[in-house]
């Protein structure tokens, strides 16, 4: 019987990822009660990772100490500027601890982690202070743990690791080779954009639900990119392509409506061999199907 907890075990050492179709999710630890704007997903990432999502979206923002002081090596998970519990934090500690334990276990996964800052906490970008708290705080002491090149590997380099996909940037040039996969610089609310080893899908910016046919079809038509892509191409491209959208002001446009619906627009009719890394909300909706389904075109 095909295991989903182990589904990486089937590709071949020698398969570029960016090759692989890849479901990840938005907001990944944002599964705690919150918010209905704020939540993104009903399954803890333990729960996400043993039924397949290899890439996980992680928000992290400074602990604000009597709204004056913060603290750098106790980051906490956000979405944009709100928590992710009604009552106390998500650390990125115990994220990060529930990854290594789970390719503690499952030696042949790898799982690539997007980090990304943001919340109301303030940063002194010049002096790469953001950077220096993520290395020194949590990765610096399990660097055996992570795959910190820059270039896009093939999975037998990163079986057992968690893969850096570094959504923040770095002013010290020198140390970039050696954190991570650059992808701090897409357009916000882009539809089609290439910077050559990365490709993004991250529209965003709905005005009501009737968009949500719209955004089906920028997913649809991404997907569709990267196969034609990987079919045809020698030279690997990351293609992201992010399923999460919303306008705060409309509950319609809130994620689990916006999961819905797109489960019902069908968009796993466009999913095939090379269809990239495909980011949803509410991953775990009708048994992880849409999941389920773009594990399964790597074995067509």
């Amino acid at each position: 019987m095909f295991q989903y907890t182990t589904w990486l075990q089937n590709i071949s050492d020698t398969e570029i990822i960016s090759r692989i179709s890849i479901p990840g999710t938005h907001n990944s630890a944002a599964h705690h009660t919150a918010l209905p704007s704020v939540q993104c997903q009903d399954a803890s990432i333990t729960e996400q990772l043993q039924n397949g999502v290899r890439f996980l979206d992680i928000r992290v923002s400074k602990p604000l100490i009597d709204n004056k002081k913060a603290v750098n090596n106790d980051l906490i998970v956000v979405h944009g500027k709100f928590p992710l519990k009604l009552i106390g934090n998500v650390k990125l500690d115990t994220v990060l601890k529930d990854v290594y334990e789970f390719l503690e276990r499952n030696s042949s996964e790898f799982v690539i982690i997007s980090l990304k800052q943001e919340g109301s906490a303030k940063w002194n970008h010049e002096h790469d202070e953001f950077g220096d708290a993520i290395w020194n705080h949590y990765i610096n002491n399990n660097r055996d743990k992570w795959y910190l090149n820059d270039g896009i590997p093939n999975l037998r380099d990163v079986r057992g690791k968690a893969i850096l996909f570094r959504r923040f940037g770095i002013v010290d040039e020198s140390r970039k080779k050696d954190f991570g996969i650059e992808a701090s610089w897409w357009k916000y609310n882009c539809e089609n954009d290439d910077r050559g080893t990365i490709n993004v899908q991250d529209w965003c910016e709905l005005s009501s639900g009737q968009d949500i046919e719209r955004k089906a079809n920028f997913i649809k038509n991404h997907v569709y990119r990267a196969k034609e892509y990987n079919s045809n191409k020698s030279e690997p491209k990351l293609f992201v392509n992010f399923c999460s959208a919303s306008n705060f002001f409309d509950p319609n446009c809130w994620p689990a409506k916006i999961a819905e619906a797109l489960t019902k627009a069908n968009i796993e009719e466009s999913f095939g061999k090379g269809s990239g890394i495909v980011i949803l909300d509410y991953a775990e909706q009708d048994n992880w199907y849409l999941v389920r389904n773009l594990v399964d075109r790597n074995f067509q």
